[in-house]
């Protein structure tokens, strides 16, 4: 077995893959590289809490950023994914 082909495999067996939800947020992210939380949660249509696990894992992981930012209306949070996010 290659290198590479091991390298795949121990990405496919990360928690971060075992769930669809999950590895949607990613293509979103690498559609869009930032969204907002309400944003995301319209597009996935899952609930709150859900939506907040899974972005903890995937944040957890070094996949994505998770910020708070004030806007002129009002507190926001930021989803972005990161460079490691983004090379797999």
């Amino acid at each position: 077995m290659t290198g590479e082909l091991k390298e795949i495999i121990e990405i496919i067996k990360s928690p971060v893959f075992t769930s669809s939800v999950r590895i949607g947020i990613l293509l979103i992210l690498l559609g869009v590289d930032k969204i907002t939380f309400t944003e995301l949660l319209k597009s996935l249509d899952i609930p709150k809490s859900s939506l907040y696990y899974h972005l903890k894992i995937l944040e957890e992981n070094e996949l994505i950023i998770i910020r708070d930012v004030i806007t002129i209306t009002r507190p926001r949070t930021i989803i972005q994914i990161t460079p490691k996010g983004n090379s797999l």
